[in-house]
């Protein structure tokens, strides 16, 4: 279970009352769900990048169940495969969305998952959670393709995310998972441990984050002021990719460091105020393929394939 330090409140009679608002999470369980691709709903077009990079933009519909929470509608998906002119290596970014699920309770909303497949890896989904009272689909899933349907086999956290204020460190223990709401505001240190799931969306985090041998990480549209350390990742790490339209740019207020990540990373659209290392990565999107980043310290990159 994840652990977090005790809420602080102040109550006085010219003070008001600091909520720490948090939800108890839940280790991920194992989750299976597919998407097939619609005939005759395929598009594509070429064109080359600043980089002089090869781009194919994709979009397709399809249909989508999850198996785990009974939830199913159509969706829609917007690929780019980069083929990098300096090396050749091609690697891939998007997203898909079930646009108009509904799940069996009767709830009706949308569901957003980012597409990442770096070269040497196998293609990855990290999804977010429902809208409109749809069910949480909240984790990270492997895909395998056969004739036209897409099979994606991972994990699933089913908790809330935590919203409004919580003070103090939160720890993210080994194998269970925890996500920042929009609006959130995490006001202390963030720490992931080995095969944690962590996911940001729209909040901000006040005491830096780091990430040790975490499986999958996702940060977008979040103001982080100490600095973001992720080493050894073993699932996708997304930091920033607006063109996919599911994850913005982030803002760091420190340095940023991310090694070793073995299944894909998206580093795009980032404002960070001191230097950022990428290095040893299993690389997609690095360093704004798509929307560059702004970054006032120094790079270092090297060693990513």
């Amino acid at each position: 279970m994840t652990k977090r330090a005790a809420p602080l409140a102040a109550i006085s009679v010219v003070a008001l009352v600091c909520w720490a608002a948090v939800a108890a999470a839940e280790p991920p369980t194992t989750s299976i769900s597919t998407d097939t691709v619609v005939p005759g709903t395929t598009q594509s077009s070429t064109f080359t990048d600043a980089n002089g990079d090869t781009v194919t933009k994709t979009e397709v519909d399809f249909t989508w169940a999850s198996i785990a929470n009974a939830i199913v509608g159509p969706g829609h998906a917007v690929i780019f495969r980069i083929t990098h002119a300096s090396t050749g290596i091609s690697d891939t970014t998007g997203v898909d969305s079930c646009t108009a699920c509904t799940d069996s309770a009767g709830s009706f909303g949308a569901i957003h998952g980012h597409l990442l497949g770096a070269t040497g890896s196998v293609t990855h989904r990290t999804v977010g959670n429902g809208t409109a009272g749809l069910a949480s689909d909240r984790g990270t899933y492997t895909r395998a393709r056969v004739a036209g349907v897409t099979t994606d086999t991972g994990v699933l956290a089913k908790s809330p995310c935590i919203s409004g204020h919580h003070a103090g460190p939160l720890v993210v223990v080994s194998g269970d998972s925890e996500c920042l709401a929009a609006g959130a505001h995490q006001s202390g240190p963030v720490t992931v441990e080995s095969g944690a799931h962590f996911f940001s969306n729209g909040a901000t985090i006040s005491g830096g984050l780091t990430a040790t041998n975490p499986a999958a990480i996702s940060i977008c549209n979040t103001r982080i002021s100490g600095g973001l350390s992720i080493s050894g990742a073993t699932a996708p790490v997304l930091v920033g990719e607006p063109a996919t339209g599911d994850c913005p740019g982030n803002r760091i207020n420190g340095d940023v460091q991310i090694s070793g990540d073995t299944a894909g990373t998206d580093f795009s659209a980032n404002t960070v105020t001191g230097d950022v290392t990428l290095t040893g990565n299993v690389a997609g999107f690095v360093f704004g393929d798509l929307v560059p980043n702004k970054i006032k310290g120094d790079v270092v990159t090297g060693g990513n394939v």
